[in-house]
């Protein structure tokens, strides 16, 4: 079976944020030039986590590259800057020093209670913007809920792949809903892999009783190899979780905020666009609206709740 690795697919969730993002910044310049003599520069901000496993010198040629084509199209400019931290993104947002941020979802949420963030369009996938996550275990196992793999084995994914925290945050959920302070208490033991293949095969040969993926990650898996599909099910899931934010600083001036946002949403109009949405394969920018993280906030607050009673008890 050949699967796509983390680092291809890691490498890819950046490489489409970035791009698109400097494509639309492309079409920002070139429409504001008859308008705006002075340059209409814009700073656009990355979240590390879009980039995990993508090599800095890859990041710099895709930056460098399409920051010449802005350059080239108009007598606007831009620039970029990746995060290693929400504290430095928090610094850069309330000095002013960034525009435009693509971010995790759970990032996003923190933020937007701290600094002036206007969230545009959430990044959407082949199907939609929906990102569902799996618990999956063999059909012939006996399992048949979350409880049932109390002192069991589980595969998960390592925190740097993509959705890293997001898979960690709900596990640990069901286990304290379970009345236990730590999945290492629950599990006889969790082991973690960067693939989807490292993930799946372990519970498939009967190596390990569980594991956790995204349903797109599992659906190729089974497109590959038929027989996952036949002899694995899934025994637990959550549903519409957001996959990426592009927010813009609340306080641009309107002018310019509304033209980042037209650019953002029109960005499949443009011809390069298009190519862009090809080249990355993403399927489209969805427009922003607040139901869209609604499941990442419920996911988030119960967490944070169970764990504030397991604090209190000791």
């Amino acid at each position: 079976m050949a699967y796509p690795d983390a680092k291809t697919c890691a490498s890819s969730l950046g490489r489409r944020i970035l791009a698109l993002l400097l494509m639309a910044l492309c079409i920002i310049c070139r429409d504001t030039k008859a308008e705006e003599p002075a340059k209409f520069h814009v700073r656009v901000g990355f979240s590390s986590r879009a980039f995990i496993h993508v090599p800095t010198e890859d990041i710099k040629v895709a930056i460098r590259m399409l920051a010449q084509k802005v350059a080239s199209k108009t007598t606007g400019s831009a620039d970029s800057i990746i995060y290693e931290s929400t504290r430095d993104i928090e610094r850069d947002i309330k000095t002013r020093k960034v525009d435009v941020l693509a971010l995790m979802p759970d990032e996003f949420i923190y933020l937007s209670n701290r600094v002036p963030l206007e969230p545009v369009v959430v990044t959407a996938f082949d199907k939609d913007y929906e990102v569902e996550i799996l618990l999956l275990a063999r059909k012939e196992s006996g399992f048949a809920t979350f409880s049932d793999l109390r002192g069991r084995e589980i595969v998960m994914p390592a925190k740097v792949c993509q959705y890293g925290n997001t898979y960690y945050t709900w596990i640990e959920t069901l286990v304290m809903k379970e009345g236990y302070p730590e999945a290492g208490l629950f599990f006889s033991s969790i082991r973690t892999a960067r693939t989807p293949s490292q993930i799946l095969l372990p519970v498939f040969f009967r190596k390990a009783d569980a594991c956790v993926l995204t349903r797109n990650a599992y659906d190729v898996a089974c497109e590959l190899n038929p027989q996952i599909g036949r002899e694995l099910k899934v025994i637990a899931r959550i549903n519409r979780l957001a996959g990426g934010v592009i927010a813009i600083h609340r306080d641009l001036p309107e002018e310019r905020k509304q033209k980042v946002k037209q650019a953002l949403l029109t960005l499949h109009e443009d011809p390069e666009g298009k190519q862009m949405f090809v080249i990355f394969q993403l399927h489209r920018l969805v427009p922003y609206r607040p139901e869209y993280l609604k499941a990442t906030e419920a996911l988030l607050a119960e967490h944070r709740e169970l764990r504030q009673r397991i604090v209190n008890r000791h």
